[in-house]
């Protein structure tokens, strides 16, 4: 027909249109609708059946092609306008019934137990009259039920479909309002236009230089419009596709190549007699479609899901009943080469709101559990190869609780690319050149092996890249990438992580479905790299532990870099099952960097108020916790095969520039909270697992592990020789070493020889242990450059800043080693901090939370100076940069404390301390190692300690300056911050140590029960928290609704009380199980051990554990409240400490001090030295010196209470020299405000009558309490020490009074503590310390007035050393004398105490 003036309109809107005009060819519908019924094969009965007749009717009438040029008559212009299009795909009638049926049964159940609770009711009324009713009355009636129940079933069962007909939709494609333009034009008429435009469409296609023939070849400008086109499946709520206000418009060119001779297969036409069957050819080669267009909608919603694979399945199979797979016997492409192979050309979206849903529930019908990506304003280019997406990007996540509709993620103007490198044989855009192959014309070569029509096209692997960036933009400051965290929603996306990546369940596959094609393959398993990177020009992080925002934490960070590659490859299962290979994903390199980020937390609670629904209503308070200047991250896998020139490369890289932390009470309280509900988490999820209550066995180390046949002919062989060992114990030299052993483990003090040209620093287990040369990778290394952390206390109001120039953390993998005919992993962690410095406060300042106040470091004052030149009045003034230099531009104390500026003062000057960690990790097997090491040889007479887990913490030198006020906020910050520990978890702990008592009296099974139990009370607990959540949902959507409803309000706010009260009875619970199951499996340790135990008695017992602590220089300067002036230097040298576990859990502890020297540095004293050793040894170099040392072997607690096998001091001949103004200096600076106090204390009479009272009050207290109570009250405070000893110390003393002339005044008074032991004693160490006390006064007063009064006649001193009488007392007690000399040594002992007060 010809064209009208609307059609001429049309026309207009496309643009370079030669004609004007042009026919057209106009169809309208009201409705049309396509079905295609169940099991119905459509695509044989059109695509070969209906063509094959148009094809015959075709060569029958002789009627040839037309060649399509420019001279060739123009198509009419196509319009099509339809009101509603459906196309329809039926369901399988047996999957109807059976979910109808399905419904029917959950239906009538509910409703028999109606029927069942109002019977209850009856009888129950019924015997309120009729006390004697039978029961085998009540037993028919409750049959009789049953069977009528069953009755009411059968007859809902037929009489389903008698009201409504049966569901038959499998799927369903509506259009509404479909509106189609197709423009043919001159322009593009005739091959040579079209192939032009064709090449215009797809410029990386490489065109053959002969040409191409095509056997159809069609061109048109397309416009179309849809209302709404919606995609529907079953009978399910939620639609897998919806867009509304769809336009589209653009270039579409249709073209099918002209097919090789091996691309064509006959197809018989069959006719009737008296005619015979006919043969046609068929074009095997798939029509292909270059375009360019755009579409722009105002919203499009996607949704899937794991729930609906099933669907999605049937799905598939029922479209192969209406377009049916190519007849080419070459292997089905996957979609993705499907799609490379028929669309090219360009597809541009733009959409107001683009949505995806993905369905975080396995049922198909649920609405409320999903994540929701949502863009808006959304630009979209998709082009061959290549994805570009532009518009603001939110993350939802909808939950049936009070977390719905929360925005996880806030991204906006994102600039999302995604780059496409498909791996193929050939070219993968040479599309031209793949045909396929009809069956009866495979080529011969392809005989032997599977033939492939697209082996060059194929991809084999994809190569993928992502790209995000995001820029800065001026709209509002607020606008930037946010992400908003609570636990609850961390632990619905790692649900749905664990839906997503669950294997999708076979549907209607098998020999009985007649289906044996092989399984569809994946895209996630085609990626052959990975590559992310992303570019955020400012982020923002917020998380919080619960909807009330109670604590939480914020993230604010500047510009992210991040760049990574990540490598899939796919490896077979070898264990005689049939797997799919197993995905293995690989880091060649990750590389990020992070500029100018800040974390604060937020509270609202204090530790006192622990109310949620308070927390509303009251201000958060946010405090500073970190910031960094710079963060870089590297990480780079090495390839094993490739030998790399830096051989001291680690694996992972880490640095950060100008670190600044502040710990504080307040950010204390947020970090413990946060991880104590991390940990809560972990623990539920722990303690309701089937692996909680799993009986295991503790391996012995002493047992051998069987290793491959290659490792035990070596094993076998070492051990069939006999070793020198076995050899001397069959000698008489046995005897005299065993002797020689045994002395020396009754006598732990061996003087040896150390060995010449090594230090104390190399002779540290855990140096020599991270010093070996068997290092084969260095896995991470964490550099600190220019770092700095606040610590303010509780009780004072200064605060201590610790400054590091530069800190080096170094993780490094070594060969395994043999432990006990075992090989284990060998770790080791060495560390280094240089030029680290503590600065303090100078005045006490205001007290205050927050962190504005503080005055942080300049580089200047962090980092190493290599010169020492005074350029500033503070650096002349203020001692510059040594110790005890202050930070500020005044100097000293001032008088107005409001208007004086923060002074800092570097209490230590710039030091630098090393730490080394080895660690042994579980046994390995030979067979998995490249090179397994020798066996260890058994010539030597002492094993030497191998695979024993070392710390080792090492100071060079320590140069300290504090005043007063600097060292009570140093004690502050160890023992309310550092070694603080939370009111919880002190009761925690108790609880635990009395659930401890009590279990002893239970055995293994006894506990079992309530543990099981346990568990079953807090599975219901959280089945019931579940449902009140799931209840407040939905009267928060009513509330939502209906706001001014006071019903639905109360209902609300009953329903959060009670959440929360279930929330709090779960967190008990909680602890109470973790509690039950931490000592159900410490009693089947102990068990396993002490079977340990009695075996290692032969076996020897060796070291699992090991810890050092040196110090080689130490110099503390003691000033008065300026920081400037001196009271005293304390110098200490040489010090170390060492903690050495067993393997039968004994403990033996050691520590040395070579050198202690204090002096005086107050003007005008009598004696400037008040501590130092009398003599040092000529002999033993100074290094070597030994002033004190304390050794102490610990046994393995019986009942809680610690066993102190043996504990023995030694202790140098010591010099000391005291002034009374050096005494109160010191009381004013340890005890500020008691140096006026005069502390005295009557000894014997108040002593031993507050100790009588106090055994009277305790022996009350203990009667009010159980046996248990008792036990842990014991346990925790008394200790049994079988040993003691204290050697004598000689002792020189000298004292000055206030006066020029003392009563009390001496001067290099020579006395002996006598040596002190005590054996079998259970007690507390404030009973150690009161009985040293006592017993050295007995000594060391006598025989101060003894000689005082010498010294005071002029009587020489023939014995100024103790009576062997008062040894004997002090040695074997005083029941060994007689006494009357007893008597008479106590009285003269009294009077010459009274005589000297």
């Amino acid at each position: 027909m010809p064209g009208n003036e609307q059609h001429l309109l049309c026309r207009q809107g496309f643009d370079e249109l030669e004609l004007p005009n042009n026919r057209l060819l106009s169809i309208h519908f009201d409705a049309v609708k396509f079905v295609f019924p169940y099991q119905y094969n459509f695509a044989e009965a059109f695509s070969e059946e209906f063509i094959n007749i148009i094809k015959w009717l075709k060569i029958l009438h002789k009627k040839k092609k037309v060649p399509f040029t420019l001279e060739s008559k123009l198509p009419p212009d196509l319009h099509i306008v339809c009101k509603v299009w459906t196309i329809e795909l039926e369901d399988d009638p047996f999957e109807v019934k059976l979910r109808d049926n399905c419904e029917l049964l959950e239906d009538e159940y509910h409703e028999s137990l109606k029927r069942k609770r109002m019977l209850d009711e009856k009888i129950e009324s019924f015997r309120r009259t009729n006390l004697l009713l039978p029961s085998e009355k009540i037993n028919l009636l409750y049959s009789k039920l049953a069977k009528k129940n069953a009755e009411i079933y059968i007859q809902r069962s037929q009489q389903l479909y008698q009201k409504g007909s049966m569901r038959t939709s499998l799927c369903t494609w509506t259009l509404e309002d479909v509106d189609i333009l197709a423009i043919a034009d001159t322009s593009y008429h005739g091959t040579e236009r079209v192939v032009n435009r064709m090449k215009l469409l797809d410029p990386e296609s490489p065109h053959p230089e002969e040409g191409l023939e095509f056997t159809t070849l069609w061109a048109r400008k397309v416009r179309c419009s849809v209302t709404s086109w919606v995609w529907q499946m079953r009978d399910f709520p939620q639609v897998p596709l919806n867009i509304r206000e769809l336009n589209l418009w653009g270039f579409l060119i249709g073209a099918e190549q002209e097919a090789a001779p091996r691309a064509k297969r006959t197809s018989v036409v069959q006719i009737d007699q008296p005619w015979s069957d006919f043969t046609v050819e068929r074009s095997m080669p798939s029509l292909k479609f270059y375009h360019d267009l755009t579409y722009d909608m105002e919203e499009m919603s996607m949704a899937y899901g794991p729930s609906w694979e099933p669907i999605m399945s049937q799905i598939s199979l029922a479209m192969e009943m209406v377009s049916r797979p190519s007849l080419d016997p070459s292997p089905a492409l996957p979609w993705w080469d499907k799609m490379r192979l028929l669309y090219h050309g360009r597809l541009t979206i733009i959409a107001q709101h683009l949505n995806l849903y993905l369905r975080a529930s396995l049922d198909p019908y649920n609405t409320t559990e999903h994540m929701e990506i949502s863009w808006s304003e959304v630009f979209i280019e998709w082009t061959n190869g290549k994805v570009l997406t532009k518009g603001d990007l939110d993350m939802y996540v909808h939950t049936a609780s009070k977390y719905d509709d929360i925005r996880v993620l806030h991204i906006p103007h994102l600039k999302l690319s995604v780059n496409f490198n498909w791996l193929c044989l050939g070219n993968p855009y040479d599309h031209h050149n793949v045909m396929p192959c009809a069956p009866d014309k495979v080529p011969e070569y392809s005989i032997n092996q599977e033939h492939d029509s697209y082996r060059a096209f194929r991809s084999q692997n994809l190569n993928i890249s992502y790209s995000y960036e995001t820029r800065n933009s001026n709209s509002t400051v607020d606008d930037v990438p946010t992400m908003l965290l609570y636990s609850s929603t961390l632990r619905w996306i790692e649900n749905l992580k664990m839906i997503l990546s669950g294997v999708t369940r076979l549907t209607k596959r098998g020999v009985i479905f007649n289906n044996t094609k092989p399984r569809k393959p994946q895209l996630s398993r085609h990626y052959n790299r990975l590559c992310v990177s992303l570019n955020l020009h400012k982020f923002k992080i917020i998380y919080w532990m619960s909807f009330a925002k109670q604590r939480g934490l914020e993230l604010v960070g500047g510009r992210l870099s991040l760049s990574t590659e990540h490598t899939l490859t796919l490896t077979n299962v070898n264990d005689g099952l049939k797997h799919r290979p197993r995905a293995n994903w690989n880091i060649g390199y990750l590389t990020s960097e992070l500029s100018d980020s800040e974390i604060w937390l937020y509270n609202c609670m204090d530790e006192e108020n622990e109310n949620p629904a308070k927390s509303f209503s009251e201000s958060i308070e946010r405090s500073y916790f970190l910031s960094v200047n710079r963060v870089s991250y590297g990480r780079e896998e090495i390839s094993k095969d490739v030998v790399s020139d830096e051989e001291d490369t680690p694996t992972h890289r880490l640095v950060v520039h100008g670190l600044k932390g502040a710990w504080t009470r307040h950010n204390r309280l947020v970090i413990f909270s946060l991880f104590d509900s991390y940990q809560k988490t972990i623990l539920l999820k722990k303690n309701l697992s089937t692996e909680a209550l799993r009986c295991f066995k503790v391996e012995s180390q002493n047992t051998p592990q069987k290793v491959r046949s290659q490792t035990n002919t070596s094993i076998n062989s070492a051990s069939a020789a006999p070793s020198p060992i076995s050899n001397l114990q069959s000698s008489h030299a046995a005897s005299m070493l065993q002797k020689l052993v045994a002395e020396s483990e009754a006598n732990p003090m061996v003087f040896t020889e150390e060995i010449e040209g090594t230090t104390r620093e190399q002779q540290l287990h855990g140096i020599s242990a991270c010093q070996t040369d068997d290092v084969l990778q260095k896995k991470w290394l964490i550099e600190l450059v220019n770092s700095q952390v606040m610590l303010r206390g509780c009780e004072t109001s200064g605060y201590v800043i610790v400054s590091a120039a530069k800190a080096k953390i170094l993780q490094r993998l070594h060969s395994p080693v043999w432990k006990d005919r075992s090989l284990v992993s060998k770790t080791t962690w060495v560390g280094s901090f240089e030029c680290m410095q503590y600065y303090a406060t100078v005045d006490a300042g205001v007290p205050s939370p927050t962190v504005d106040d503080v005055m942080w470091l300049s580089i200047d004052n962090i980092e190493e100076r290599e010169s020492m030149v005074i350029s500033d009045l503070p650096d002349l003034v203020g001692s510059g940069h040594s110790v005890g230099g202050v930070v500020s531009s005044t100097v000293g104390a001032v008088s107005d404390s409001e208007s004086a500026p923060t002074q800092l003062q570097r209490i230590v000057s710039r030091c630098g301390c090393q730490f080394f960690y080895a660690s042994y990790g579980e046994n390995m097997d030979p067979s998995n190692l490249e090179e397994v090491p020798p066996l260890p040889e058994d010539s030597d007479l002492w094993e030497q300690e191998v695979g024993v887990d070392c710390f080792t913490l090492t100071h060079h030198d320590l140069d300290m300056c504090t005043n007063s006020l600097q060292y009570a906020m140093i004690l502050d910050l160890v023992n309310n911050l550092l070694l603080y520990v939370e009111p919880r978890k002190k009761e925690a702990t108790n609880k635990l140590q009395y659930m401890r008592f009590q279990l002893q009296l239970c055995s293994v099974e006894d506990q079992r029960g309530p543990i099981l139990q346990l568990q079953e009370n807090i599975r219901s607990l959280v089945a019931n928290l579940r449902r009140f959540e799931k209840e407040a949902y939905v009267v928060h959507k009513l509330v939502l609704e209906n706001p001014d409803n006071a019903d639905y309000l109360e209902e609300l706010q009953m329903l959060d009380n009670k959440i929360y009260e279930h929330k709090e009875k779960l967190n008990s619970m909680n602890e109470e199980l973790t509690m039950m199951i931490s000592c159900f499996k410490e009693t089947q340790i102990i068990a396993s051990r002490s079977r340990q135990r009695a075996s290692s008695q032969e076996k020897g017992v060796s070291s699992a554990r090991r810890s050092e602590v040196c110090f080689k220089h130490a110099q503390w300067r003691l000033t008065d409240a300026d920081g400037q002036l001196g009271i005293s230097d304390l110098v200490l040298s040489n010090f170390l400490y060492s903690k050495v576990t067993k393997t039968d859990d004994s403990v033996e502890h050691l520590l040395e001090v070579g050198y202690i020297k204090m002096t005086n540095l107050l003007p005008n004293q009598t004696y400037k030295i008040v501590l130092q050793p009398t003599e040092l040894q000529t002999k033993i170099p100074l290094d070597r010196q030994c002033l004190l040392r304390i050794f102490c072997r610990e046994r393995a607690p019986v009942g809680g209470i610690s066993i102190k096998e043996h504990l023995e001091v030694n202790v140098v001949p010591i010099t000391i020299g005291l002034t009374e103004a050096f005494y109160r200096a010191m009381l004013k600076f340890f005890f500020p405000g008691r140096e006026d106090k005069v502390d005295e204390e009557d000894e014997e009479p108040s002593g031993t009558m507050n100790r009588k009272a106090f055994k009277k009050q305790s022996s009350t207290f203990y009667g009010e309490r159980d046996d248990i109570e008792k036990m842990k009250e014991r346990a925790e405070k008394n200790h049994t020490f079988f040993s003691i000893k204290i050697p004598e110390v000689p002792i020189r003393v000298s004292y000055k009074g206030r006066k020029e002339k003392n009563i009390e005044d001496v001067h290099d008074l020579s006395l002996l503590l006598s040596t002190i032991e005590y054996h079998n004693k259970t007690w507390t160490w404030l009973d150690l310390l009161m009985a040293l006390k006592n017993d050295a006064k007995k000594i060391l007063l006598s025989q101060a007035i003894k000689q005082k009064l010498l010294k005071s006649r002029n009587i020489p001193e023939k014995d100024n050393q103790p009576q062997e009488e008062e040894k004997a007392a002090i040695l074997l007690g005083t029941q060994h004398l007689a006494g009357q000399d007893q008597t008479l040594k106590r009285g003269f002992l009294s009077k010459m105490r009274r005589d000297h007060h």
